[in-house]
């Protein structure tokens, strides 16, 4: 389980994975010097709670990796964490496979 830690004192956990696709699209839009929203809902104490940063180059940002070995990235994931990046309502954290089974199913 790996952590982000955002300005210096709030911590948030979420499995390797994840946060090594996070972390692409975060440095990659804070280089740029833009501005946006990170969403995610995570279910704790059997309740559903959704978070939301404003991520900024001007807030200190740190990502904590558990596991030492570099996890392999999925293009596609990273295309959709992307755009959602870029859309009024942010980097919206979705599941790897979100969205899969209705272009299969077709």
């Amino acid at each position: 389980m790996g952590t982000l830690i955002y300005g210096r004192t709030q911590e948030y956990h979420f499995d390797d994975r994840t946060l090594e696709h996070l972390r692409v699209v975060i440095v990659t839009r804070v280089r740029r010097n833009e501005s946006f929203f990170l969403t995610w809902t995570a279910h704790q104490h059997q309740r559903a709670v959704t978070t939301t940063l404003w991520i900024s180059a001007s807030i200190p940002i740190v990502f904590h990796f558990s596991d030492g070995e570099r996890v392999p990235l999925s293009r596609e994931w990273l295309q959709r964490l992307t755009k959602s990046s870029y859309s009024s309502r942010g980097l919206v954290l979705t599941p790897e496979h979100a969205g899969r089974e209705s272009h299969d199913s077709k």
